[in-house]
């Protein structure tokens, strides 16, 4: 038997006893199947395959030798394993003398296997067995394993040879690290080629439990599902994971922070996987490894070369870890801990290359228009310069859009000494505290972009910086309503048309207009401010209609601020803004006026989120939650709560004594506790009081609806909502319905 080579054969099992013979040669013998997570359903796609050709092809780890071994203890046909090491390629004749002469040894048939060293000896008599084998009808399976060591013609000629000379049933099965260099297209297009990837192998949840538990890991699913997540579902990278968690105190904890570079991954990348790629291949994977998504162009800006999409061809063929995210296969990604592991190479071979490289990458994003990557690649390369240049411009979108996440984890690769040291770092910070509710903060980092913008060594000057400074201005700082107003407007004429500030301005200037009962001018600039931003700025938009909604309110328009009110959450709806902080006015908004309207279910879950929006903002400005109270307040007592009501509004007037020209606020307070006496008034004078769950029902008495149909949307029983509509009779010295409807809207128990 040839050194270079192990050849094995499996005979065919027909019951319980092992009836296996193993010929052994020096090498590696195939896999052991005990202890293996079973993989049911692939092993059944192989036994069914009607094909010639099986092909496997998956990093290191993935478990393609475990799969094969799984399948020929499974198939009841014979199966000779072949696997291939560094030598085996140095003598192509005796790497086919050693298939034939494991056939014969397994008792396939009769022929001796020729002595001669000649090549073409060595296939005329595999090719005779392989024809003995047909004519006597007995299949069996042919496993090359690590069939990327093969010398290409020992592979195209074992491959060829069995399917041209192979019985009905007799398949021959590569696993390889690299697709084979083999012509599959004709046997894809006959469906003679069955195809197995890394995608097919990655386990699943399921998988991967039983995988982390028998090396000795137990962990909750959730975090089985995060390893998974974080190794693609790679077998080795899950008994890596197991390996590397296993010291940890808090496993449960650890598993999301399970990264490529780590030393047992990256050391098991850096002997499987990189050692076996070329010089030039390592060296263009290791740094392309600063991108996310890989393409010709892209990497030959970033390299400053030319070719690349022919070397990304060459680094797909040679390796499953680049992944194609296209079917041109033109763009690709690294496989995440892969990705990882390269990263951490680059580091230390080259740690200055990596910093220029994710620089060319920033502006090469930057021509493409693709802000997000060219602002990540600029953090990347901590060049806190360029991360201004490019974050200032563009922070209202991001601000607007929900992204405030974003924009935090970008500033928070830069400490706080340099953010001071870059006006439109600071800027940025600024706004995203006040985004955030923190209007202390924002406060903070607006004094610090003003303090950077006089020395003289920044090239930043200060006409870039206006819009930004006014809105602090506007927004935080103890100038009045009158003051916010003018900032507003001030900002607002110095800005250009097209500029993102121009819907800002216009929400603030219309917000302190109608604080000071300027209802008509106000109206019109918020209109203004929804239509502008409805394109691109969100948020604004649905604060916009939210403040118009309110004026609605106050005017007894009851129908527009439904209109208004809904459109205002259709924005966040559509737009994912409903855990944005900034937006609990619009849901203040929404829960007031569909109270008011016996949109009981939908009020409920409005108010509910309002006062926890608020809750995430605390004081935040005080114009801002004195409006968003009072409205929610209104939406309480339209709900029959009225001790919620009573806190809302105690918290709203301690906010709007810090805002003493906003006129509105007193007449909202004089309704609202007006409102409730009202209510007080009537459960004294009537024969007993009446039920928060009785003034329930007597929001929907106007509506007309029956019983039945109260009952369904307020989740209770027919019965229920009888007997509680009788007491609200009774106790109002009503006979009807409708005279108990006259009655409680004589005594302002149906609000306004």
């Amino acid at each position: 038997m040839p050194s270079g080579a192990t050849a094995t054969i499996h005979r065919a099992r027909r019951g319980p006893a092992d009836q296996s013979s193993t010929i052994r040669v020096p090498g590696r013998a195939h896999p052991r199947t005990s202890g293996l997570v079973r993989r049911t359903a692939l092993v059944r796609r192989l036994t069914e395959a009607h094909a010639a050709l099986a092909v496997l092809v998956a990093p290191p780890g993935y478990g393609k030798s475990a799969l094969l071994a799984q399948w020929t203890e499974h198939d009841e046909r014979p199966s000779a394993w072949l696997t291939f090491d560094e030598r085996t390629g140095r003598d192509p004749a005796a790497t086919l003398r050693s298939i034939v002469t494991a056939l014969a040894d397994a008792e396939l048939f009769d022929a001796a296997c020729p002595e001669t060293d000649s090549y073409e000896d060595a296939r005329d008599a595999l090719t005779g067995a392989l024809r003995s084998l047909a004519a006597a009808g007995r299949d069996f399976i042919l496993i090359l394993d690590d069939a990327h060591l093969a010398a290409r013609p020992v592979l195209h000629e074992l491959v060829n040879t069995v399917i041209a000379e192979g019985g009905e049933r007799t398949i021959a099965a590569l696993a390889s690290r690299a697709e084979p260099p083999l012509a599959l297209g004709r046997l894809r297009a006959g469906r003679a080629l069955v195809e197995v990837g890394a995608a097919d192998l990655a386990m699943t949840p399921a998988e991967a439990s039983v995988l982390l538990r028998r090396a000795g890991l137990e962990v909750d699913f959730e975090t089985v599902q995060i390893i998974v997540q974080r190794t693609e579902g790679w077998p080795g990278g899950l008994y890596l994971a197991a390996r590397s968690l296993s010291g940890q105190i808090d496993v449960d904890s650890a598993g999301p922070c399970l990264r490529g570079d780590e030393h047992t991954v990256a050391t098991y990348f850096r002997e499987e996987v990189l050692s076996g790629l070329t010089p030039k291949l390592r060296a263009f994977a290791i740094r392309t490894s600063v991108l996310d998504e890989l393409s010709g162009p892209i990497c030959d800006a970033v390299l400053e070369r030319h070719g690349s999409a022919v070397v990304l061809a060459e680094l797909e063929r040679a390796t499953a870890l680049l992944h194609p995210l296209d079917p041109a296969h033109e763009r690709y990604r690294w496989h995440g801990l892969f990705r990882e592991a390269l990263t951490a190479e680059l580091r230390r071979a080259e740690p200055e290359l990596a910093t220029r490289l994710h620089q060319r990458a920033s502006c090469c994003y930057q021509a493409l228009g693709d802000t997000d990557r060219a602002i990540e690649h600029a953090v990347r390369a901590h060049d806190p310069v360029r991360t201004g240049e490019l974050l200032w411009p563009n922070i209202i979108a991001y601000l607007t859009r929900g992204r405030q996440e974003l924009v935090r984890s970008w500033l928070s690769h830069f400490n706080d000494e340099e953010l001071r040291a870059h006006p439109p770092l600071a800027l940025c910070a600024a706004h995203s505290f006040l985004a955030g509710g923190s209007a202390t903060e924002a406060r903070h980092w607006a004094v610090a972009g003003v303090a950077a913008l006089g020395r003289d060594q920044d090239p930043w000057r200060e006409p870039d910086a206006v819009p930004g400074l006014l809105g602090i201005k506007a927004m935080v700082e103890h100038a009045g309503i009158a003051g916010m107003g003018e900032a507003a407007a001030q900002a607002y004429d110095g800005e250009p048309k097209d500029s993102p500030w121009r819907p800002v301005w216009l929400f603030v200037r219309g917000t302190a207009l109608h604080l000071v009962g300027e209802r008509s001018a106000a109206a019109a600039l918020l209109q203004q401010g929804a239509d502008l931003s409805a394109a691109a700025e969100p948020t604004i938009t649905s604060l916009c209609l939210a403040q118009a909604a309110m004026i609605a309110m106050e005017e007894q328009d009851w129908d527009t601020a439904a209109e208004l009110t809904d459109r205002s959450r259709e924005v966040i709806d559509e737009r994912g803004l409903a855990g944005y902080p900034i937006s609990a006015l619009a849901f203040a908004a929404s829960a007031a006026v569909r109270a008011h309207h016996g949109r009981v279910d939908e009020a409920k879950q409005d108010l509910r989120s309002g006062i926890d929006l608020l809750a995430a903002l605390g004081d935040f400005i005080p114009w801002y939650g004195a409006q968003a109270r009072i409205l929610l307040a209104h939406a309480s007592l339209w709900l029959a709560d009225v001790v919620g009501a009573r806190t809302l509004l105690a918290e709203a007037s301690r906010l709007a004594r810090r805002t003493p020209q906003a006129v509105i606020f007193g007449r909202w307070f004089d309704d609202a506790w007006s409102y409730m006496d009202s209510l007080a008034e009537t459960s004294l004078a009537g024969p007993s009081s009446l039920t928060i769950a009785e003034l329930r029902i007597l929001r929907f008495l106007p509506s007309h609806r029956s019983f039945r149909e109260i009952a369904a949307q307020l989740g209770v029983s027919s019965n229920t909502v009888k007997t509680q509509a009788h007491a609200v009779y009774r106790k109002l010295g009503a006979a009807s319905r409708s005279e108990a409807v006259a009655r409680a809207s004589d005594a302002g128990l149906l609000g306004q």
